[in-house]
């Protein structure tokens, strides 16, 4: 028996609202968004096309049921699941004691990625540069008074996360205002790398209560920003350039029947 008869044998048994349910799953799953091929050059993810397909399939399951974008906790589940579908290796979920890491997956080339797992839905979302309203928690930036005490305590987190993390995989979504279902998802990934100038920076930069603190990467002198935010106790990171990232790839929503 294949796939299909058995799908077709367990929707039989099912009642008819499962049947219902079962009916806009595949209405939704039918039409799913279009993957732009957006990936300037070849990337670990896009050389397996069936990621990218599974991704959107569960794009449209989402949305078959709900009209928030796939957040934080939904993109970890959709990205694990995704990476399982091809056979790509993944660990357990993470504890909540784990710092800085949500998934380590091994693709097909072989290689180990330490993953961090973002998303955001914010309004106005930049085509040119990303942002991360929160890398970390960092509960000593209230306490720290001195700029040398506050270049320690930035360079050693730093260093401890440029350790742990190879990359910063980012789902963005777009969309017209907050209560609208998003137009385009964007995946990207930004290199950790990029943070590893922070450790040249003097003393001076440090000066203020909540330094911002410019990263060069890659011949950039300001490929991204670091923010030491006070009021939250938090690592911003602003105006990450989309050239010093890479565009896993888009999916475009457009017209799409993901609606109630």
């Amino acid at each position: 028996m294949n796939d299909s008869e058995s799908l077709r044998r367990k929707i039989d048994d099912l009642s008819p609202m499962g049947v219902r349910f079962v009916a806009r799953m595949v209405d939704s799953l039918s039409d799913p968004p279009q993957a732009q091929g957006s990936a300037s050059r070849p990337t670990w993810i896009t050389a397996e096309p069936d990621w990218i397909e599974y991704f959107g399939l569960l794009v449209s399951a989402h949305h078959g049921l709900a009209v928030d974008a796939l957040k934080e906790t939904g993109f970890e589940n959709a990205f694990r699941n995704a990476c399982e579908a091809v056979g790509w290796s993944v660990d357990p979920p993470a504890p909540a004691t784990r710092r800085f890491v949500d998934v380590t997956v091994q693709a097909s080339d072989g290689r180990d990625r330490r993953l961090s797992l973002k998303s955001t839905a914010a309004q106005r979302l930049s085509k040119s540069t990303v942002h991360i309203s929160k890398l970390t928690e960092a509960a000593w930036i209230q306490d720290v008074r001195s700029a040398r005490d506050r270049r320690t305590r930035t360079l050693g987190l730093f260093e401890e996360y440029c350790a742990a993390v190879d990359a910063i995989v980012m789902l963005r979504a777009f969309r017209d205002d907050p209560q609208s279902i998003p137009h385009c998802y964007q995946l990207v990934e930004i290199p950790s790398a990029i943070f590893e100038s922070l450790q040249s920076l003097p003393q001076a930069d440090f000066e203020a209560d909540g330094p911002t603190l410019d990263c060069s990467f890659q011949g950039d002198p300001v490929a991204a920003r670091v923010s030491l935010d006070r009021s939250d106790a938090k690592v911003t990171v602003k105006q990450i350039k989309l050239s010093a990232c890479a565009i896993h790839e888009e999916w475009d929503l457009g017209n799409h029947r993901l609606s109630r």
